[in-house]
């Protein structure tokens, strides 16, 4: 098992430390590399990996509300808890809703059950991102601005990647061979680019990063083993939601509360705190899952 988790966890480790440690040496601007990524192959990923013969959206159904279930009762749960946080509640309950399903989960899920296991990495992704620019930008700003949702290309990725795959179209080899080679430059990229954000960060309060961290974790295991004994998930689909639950708050949140002005500095704090103890929590999902 140590072994598993070591060949897991370290190729992820390894590129964001290549990121960190190079963003400290040169400082790139790497926002033009981030918005290929988001608007080009993050998308094309998701439709890749939706429209697979291998996927099937009936059976995801499930699946698809179990990931809805976690990241609502995760804030139910942390609704009551959040002064002990150190940060209130608008700052608090993003980061222990929604996680960094993208740079991190990705990854993760695919090397801990292999190339098949993308499309439910994907699906928590989907999900999670519509309900952070819904669900989440309502609870900091008090408003949804739904052109977030449908304005949002991982969106129309989705619905395009179902259809396909309900209509069993099949993509020319040399356009599937074109779109496969951009979503395979994704997951390395964002790692390597998560990395280079975290070495420009600063940790402005220690305290509210350690509290809010090991809060999330907990808050999260708690939701996910409530809503399995209820949802029988089995194989990947189990694994991959306890491995959602241990995943770092996602950097989202640092942005979004930045441009409402809700306690910034204790939001990156978790945010940063959060991936640095993800060395620690990582492995422990890793173990549950398996």
């Amino acid at each position: 098992m140590i072994l598993k988790i070591i060949d897991i966890t370290l190729p992820i480790f390894l590129l964001a430390l290549i990121g960190f440690f190079y963003s400290k040496r040169v400082n790139p601007d790497l926002s033009g590399a981030n918005k290929l990524i988001v608007d080009i192959a993050l998308p094309i990923l998701i439709f890749i990996s939706l429209s697979a013969k291998s996927f099937d959206p009936v059976s995801a159904l499930t699946f698809t509300g179990a990931s809805v279930g976690l990241i609502l009762l995760s804030g139910l749960i942390a609704l009551p808890l959040a002064k002990f946080s150190g940060a209130s509640r608008q700052a608090f309950l993003p980061c222990v809703m929604f996680t960094n399903v993208g740079p991190v989960g990705i990854p993760l899920i695919a090397l801990a059950y292999g190339p098949e296991s993308v499309a439910f990495s994907v699906v928590l992704l989907v999900i999670s991102n519509v309900l952070h620019f819904t669900l989440g930008v309502g609870v900091m700003s008090g408003k949804v601005d739904w052109r977030m949702v449908y304005a949002n290309p991982l969106i129309w990725a989705t619905v395009l990647g179902v259809f396909s795959s309900e209509m069993g179209w099949v993509l020319p080899t040399a356009l599937h061979t074109s779109l496969t080679m951009i979503g395979n430059f994704l997951v390395p990229m964002m790692l390597i680019s998560l990395g280079a954000r975290l070495a420009g960060s600063e940790i402005q309060d220690v305290r509210v990063g350690v509290q809010s961290s090991v809060m999330i974790l907990v808050i999260r295991l708690v939701a996910t083993f409530v809503l399995l004994s209820f949802i029988p998930l089995q194989g990947i689909e189990r694994g991959a939601l306890i491995l959602f639950a241990c995943l770092p708050p996602t950097v989202f949140n640092f942005m979004l509360a930045d441009k409402f002005q809700v306690e910034p500095n204790k939001v990156a704090s978790s945010v940063i705190v959060g991936h640095i103890f993800s060395l620690v929590f990582l492995p422990l999902g890793i173990w549950l899952a398996f």
